[in-house]
């Protein structure tokens, strides 16, 4: 399967999304979410570029101090039998799942399981030689669990060999993993330069099932989530008869039309398999931001390495993105039929934003900078006028 990742646009790393006749406004509002007041501006730019880019849903949910200010459902989460999105509807997050596996990581690290400078491959190290053959070679067994999770393993990128993820799908993580390992060397010495992979965060959750003893979605759910009150996230199905309770339908457009249910779930969980609300999204980015108007679940020195650079590479900390020119942090996540993001930005504004749908990957540009300038304009534009109310 031919996949598009995001590269960087002149300051953000870039993680794309068909709009039936007659819905030109946004859905019916749903029973008592906080007495919210809809605001014509921000749900005309919303169903705007729904049309511009024959996207056929979206779910957006707003916050300002902790507070959810907004919260909106648009358009069709299924075109055939015109069911509309509404802000419980679950959408694919792909590769926005990476912060949720940084964050366990960080969780496992803080309670002394491990620490994110031990190293991953060999004799007394964190995975052993459980997989592939030993002896490894030298920069396999010295990549650490930082290095995995801030994209500096040297392997498995663009850079260095070319993604695999995709590859031989029938396989399962044992068989894959041993794949890996004995066919892709490492070859670079870790550390040495960027070079953003989905494989680097595929193997943190490994680790997240050894030393969690349960499955990364389990973890995922009953350890990260669960406490918060969050109960929509949960790991994506392959096919359409897959989908679970309230889960949209995904739509592909031009080339990725033939790719939207045959995608490795879940053997993709940790870089991109998760499933979840905005609300429910924005919630989990609250809960790691470092600020004091909600609590946090992990403490301020795992938020700081969640949200510190590589020195390599200072705008990408542990599956997030830092744009320190918009003073903000962020993800962005891309898959065949899904368009997912979230930016969380100094002022005490975040954003989480979700489609069911991409552009066409042979023209997306479009799509990626308006979907990134309209999250921008809704966190940073003053002219709004946000309730101070709080829908979680």
């Amino acid at each position: 399967m031919k996949k598009i990742l995001f590269l960087a646009l002149p300051a953000a790393l870039l993680f794309s999304c068909s709009k039936s006749g007659g819905d030109d406004g946004p859905n019916p509002p749903e029973p008592n979410p906080g007495k919210q007041q809809d605001i014509a501006a921000v749900d005309s730019k919303l169903t705007g570029f729904l049309t511009t880019h024959n996207v056929p849903g979206a779910t957006l949910a707003i916050s300002k101090n902790g507070k959810l200010v907004y919260v909106q459902g648009y358009g069709f989460a299924d075109q055939a039998t015109n069911t509309k999105v509404t802000t419980q509807s679950r959408f694919r997050i792909a590769s926005v799942s990476k912060t949720y596996t940084a964050v366990a990581v960080l969780k496992l690290a803080q309670e002394g399981k491990f620490s994110l400078d031990d190293k991953v491959f060999g004799e007394g190290k964190l995975l052993g030689t459980t997989y592939g053959t030993a002896p490894y070679n030298t920069n396999l067994g010295n990549i650490t669990v930082r290095q995995l999770l801030n994209n500096t393993s040297g392997a498995w990128g663009a850079a260095t060999g070319g993604d695999v993820i995709d590859q031989n799908p029938a396989y399962t993580n044992t068989q894959l993993f041993n794949w890996i390992l004995n066919t892709r060397p490492n070859p670079q010495t870790p550390g040495a330069l960027y070079d953003y992979s989905n494989i680097n965060f595929w193997i943190a959750g490994r680790i997240i099932e050894k030393f969690s003893g349960k499955s990364y979605v389990n973890y995922i759910r009953e350890d990260l989530m669960a406490p918060l009150g969050i109960t929509q996230t949960d790991m994506a199905g392959k096919t359409a008869a897959d989908r679970k309770t309230n889960e949209v339908t995904y739509y592909g457009q031009g080339n990725d039309a033939p790719y939207v249910y045959n995608i490795a779930f879940p053997r993709r969980d940790a870089d991109g398999g998760l499933i979840t609300t905005a609300t429910d999204l924005l919630k989990f980015i609250l809960a790691i931001d470092g600020f004091t108007t909600r609590p946090d679940m992990i403490n301020a020195t795992s938020v700081t390495a969640l949200s510190t650079g590589s020195p390599v590479y200072a705008s990408y900390g542990l599956g997030l993105g830092l744009w320190s020119a918009q003073n903000l942090w962020y993800n962005y996540g891309s898959l065949p039929g899904t368009r997912a993001g979230f930016m969380r930005h100094n002022n005490g504004m975040a954003i989480a934003l979700i489609f069911n749908s991409r552009a066409n990957p042979s023209a997306e540009t479009a799509f990626v900078q308006g979907m990134q300038n309209l999250m921008l304009d809704l966190i940073k534009n003053t002219d709004y006028s946000w309730q101070d109310i709080d829908q979680f």
